[in-house]
Order: C-alpha cells, then structure tokens, then sequence
C-alpha cells in the first residue's frame, strides 16, 4: 500500500500556515499537560508541540526539563524516577499564567499528571480534527561543542515513540524533531515516511553546519530532515529560502508577538510554535 502524505507536507506543499501550541496552550495552562493540550485544540491550532522523554521503567512521558524540578511538586531527574512516581507528582504546581486569553478566563487548575504519549494520542484521536498535528520533541542531552552524540542518548526511545505512533495510526499526524541529530537518524532508520524536523539554537553557522552533516549523506535529497525549526530570532528571509530550495519547510519557535509573526510568514515560514495560539491564530488570520 502506497504511503499516504503526512498532514504537515500537505500543508507545506499547498502554502498553508500552521499554528502550533507551544507545550499546549502553555500561556494559559500548565505547559505539557493534556488541560493545555485541550486547550489549544479548543482555540484552533492546527497541532501542538510536545517533548518526550523515557521514565525510569520505560514508559514514554511527556515533560520538557530534564528533571521534575522546574513544573512540579517534585524533584529529581525524570530517566531516574518510575511512571507511578511521576504520577503522584502535580505537573501544574508552579504554573503562573502569561497572559489571559483572548476569549474566557484562566481557571484554577488542581492537581494535574503528566501526561503520557498515549494519553496525547487519545486525546487527539477523540478530540481534534482529523489533520490535526503533533510535533514530538524527543528529548536527549547533546554535545553543543561538537554535535557527539552522547551514549545514554541510544537508550530506545525512537523505537518505542514508533511503536505507539504505529498503535495509534499516527503516521499522518506527526513530525519528530530534536536538536540531537543522531536521534532523527535512528527514528529515520525505523520509520522513514515520517517527516522529522532539526531544531536549531544557535546562530553560528558551523555549529548548524556540523550537526546536520551528522545526519544521512546529501544523497538523500533533503539531507535526513524535511523541516527546519529554529529560534525565531536567528531566522533570515534568506535562510528561508535557502531551506526551501533544498525542499524543506521552517517551522519557528517560539512566536508569541503578531508582528514578528506575519514578518516569518511573508519570508516564507510555514509553522509557528507559539505559547498563545488564540493570540497568533487571530493575528495570522
């Protein structure tokens, strides 16, 4: 059966901009938790970007430190703590609004779980629209000096992100990124049909230039990765266009201001990962 196209190239090769939460609707709710998920559905982001990391015993989690620290009630580094530690933990005890919203108010939010990639899947399986996006953010620690890719890096997680999309019917649903480019590699080795983007910090351009080498040979076309996801800031009309002519799409983090939004747009990026959808859905609109 031919591989049907994933909903994000769609939109790259009909010229249509997509708007994505930021770990959920995370302006107005604790980020990474599935009220933020919901959130961002409900103000009509056309997908939503999310990280995911292993546990202690293996079971694919949804946070963005590396440790429990900085969300939580609790503290320690997520690869150490097991799944029913984790959901003892309140994912929405430090959460502070960064704005209100653009329609309704910012609700008391109780104690909330972290959530897991299945949850994330289910949700949106019940919940939003068919062409609905996941951005998933695999989380691995890296090498900024020279791009080396770590050994506790190859710890599975590409395989076990692939298994769950595979038992969700994911595939035209998501895009795998990460600053590690041996983590896109080894996802690309297991499932090669679905599109994988390279987030990028840092504006020097041998830094960027050293890592993405690092992924497949130039052979293969688009180098290994279809899409681009730099820091706003670092971004050029020139950079676009350059990523565009060798067949990939940009997709920018993180857009929260309306002018610097519709600048991207008109240089020619397609995605924009924002903390406030409401805000850039209706400036882009």
């Amino acid at each position: 059966m031919k591989q049907q196209t994933s909903y994000v190239t769609e939109a790259f090769l009909e010229g249509r901009t997509l708007v994505y939460g930021h770990r959920g609707s995370r302006a107005y709710a604790p980020m990474n938790t599935i009220p933020a998920f919901e959130l961002a559905i409900q103000q009509g982001a056309q997908g939503i970007e999310l990280d995911v990391q292993l546990s202690a015993d293996r079971e694919l989690v949804i946070i963005h430190d590396f440790t429990v620290d900085g969300t939580t009630d609790g503290t320690g580094a997520v690869k150490d703590l097991l799944f029913a530690e984790l959901r003892e933990l309140n994912a929405a005890a430090q959460f502070s609004p960064m704005a209100e919203p653009l329609n309704g108010h910012i609700p008391h939010y109780p104690f909330t779980m972290i959530p897991t990639l299945e949850e994330v899947f289910s949700l949106v399986k019940e919940g939003a629209p068919l062409d609905f996006i996941i951005n998933i953010e695999i989380k691995a620690p890296y090498c900024r000096e020279n791009g080396r890719d770590e050994a506790e890096n190859d710890n599975g997680i590409e395989a076990l992100v692939a298994n769950c999309i595979d038992r969700y019917e994911m595939d035209r649903n998501v895009i795998i990124s990460s600053f590690n480019p041996p983590t896109l590699q080894r996802f690309k080795a297991i499932k090669p049909a679905i599109p994988v983007g390279f987030l990028v910090e840092e504006a020097s351009p041998a830094y960027t230039t050293g890592l993405i080498a690092q992924l497949l040979p130039e052979s293969s076309g688009t180098r290994g990765h279809e899409a681009w996801h730099p820091r706003f800031s670092m971004v050029t009309t020139e950079a676009i266009a350059q990523e565009r002519q060798e067949g990939r799409m940009t997709q920018v983090w993180t857009v929260n201001d309306a002018t610097v939004a519709h600048q991207l747009r008109d240089w020619g990026a397609i995605g924009f990962i924002t903390d406030m959808p409401d805000r850039i859905l209706a400036a882009l609109n």
